[in-house]
């Protein structure tokens, strides 16, 4: 085939691509399917315990667990634990990390709110590290105000931020900021993207909008689909230079008849796409 064919031939599967996209995103609000999972059936609001990965949502038993979680005695999140691999299995007793890879401990303040993540890694010399810790803000009506990420061990120092705005207490916006030095520069603090946050009648979350921080370029959109109030798909939608809009992915839930995530199928659609397609399964406590 010679290179004029080749390109025709790229430019039809590209079209296709994009028609495809369009239609699936006029036509998704009238797509339903059943997003009900059967002979899974936790209590209402039960607490998370672990997150895995398992081959498909046909999976009833657990797969490669990835996060597990612990509760204060409040019933809060106090920590979150990786565990470490041996043979391509995770190192568990009787349901309990006990080959930890990475864990974060979650610090509450005075008012019961999230002050603090703190992010630790296993090191081989120093044993567990803190790599990464994010501090967070409130205004008066206890809505997130700012979140302040410091990475310790960062060579040259730096921190990124997101300030967060709201109206009528209905996020509406978030400003992602890169501070801190940059080679000979002094410190400084530049805004490198920034969403904006769109809602239905009801105040469900419906569109979520993706800019550049330097020039308010459009870079990529998010629309959520509900049933039953409960968000069932997202796609999410990608601006490449050379074709325009694509589909880059489409996230599927499933719930049990108590409305508990059990199943999140992540499937990437664009061949540009540099992340993997995934299903995780949910289990609580």
């Amino acid at each position: 085939m010679n290179t004029k064919n080749l390109f025709t031939l790229m430019m039809f599967v590209f079209s296709v691509i994009l028609v495809s996209c369009e239609k699936n995103e006029m036509d998704g609000n009238s797509v339903i399917r059943d997003y009900r999972v059967q002979n899974i059936l936790y209590a209402k609001s039960s607490k998370l315990k672990n997150i895995s990965y398992v081959e498909s949502i046909k999976s009833m038993k657990g797969g490669i667990i990835i996060t597990q979680y612990e509760y204060d005695e409040q019933g809060r999140i106090s920590k979150a634990s990786q565990p470490m691999y041996k043979d391509g299995t995770p190192i568990f007793e009787n349901g309990t990390i006990v080959g930890l890879y990475s864990y974060s401990d979650y610090v509450y303040n005075n008012d019961g709110l999230l002050e603090k993540i703190i992010y630790y890694s296993s090191n081989l010399y120093e044993g567990f590290i803190n790599l990464q810790t994010s501090t967070y803000s409130y205004d008066k009506d206890r809505n997130k105000r700012k979140e302040v990420i410091v990475y310790p061990r960062a060579l040259p120092f730096r921190t990124d931020s997101t300030i967060y705005y709201y109206d009528n207490n209905r996020l509406k916006r978030e400003d992602k900021y890169e501070d801190g030095y940059f080679g000979s520069e002094p410190w400084r603090s530049k805004l490198t993207a920034y969403i904006e946050y769109e809602y239905d009648n009801q105040g469900q979350l419906i569109k979520e909008n993706n800019y550049s921080g330097t020039d308010s370029t459009l870079l990529s959109y998010s629309i959520h689909y509900y049933q039953n109030g409960l968000n069932v798909k997202t796609e999410t939608f990608i601006y490449y230079n050379i074709i325009g809009k694509t589909k880059l992915r489409e996230i599927r839930r499933y719930y049990d008849e108590n409305d508990n995530l059990i199943y999140l199928e992540s499937e990437e659609l664009s061949p540009l796409s540099s992340a993997t397609s995934y299903v995780t399964k949910y289990e609580y406590y």
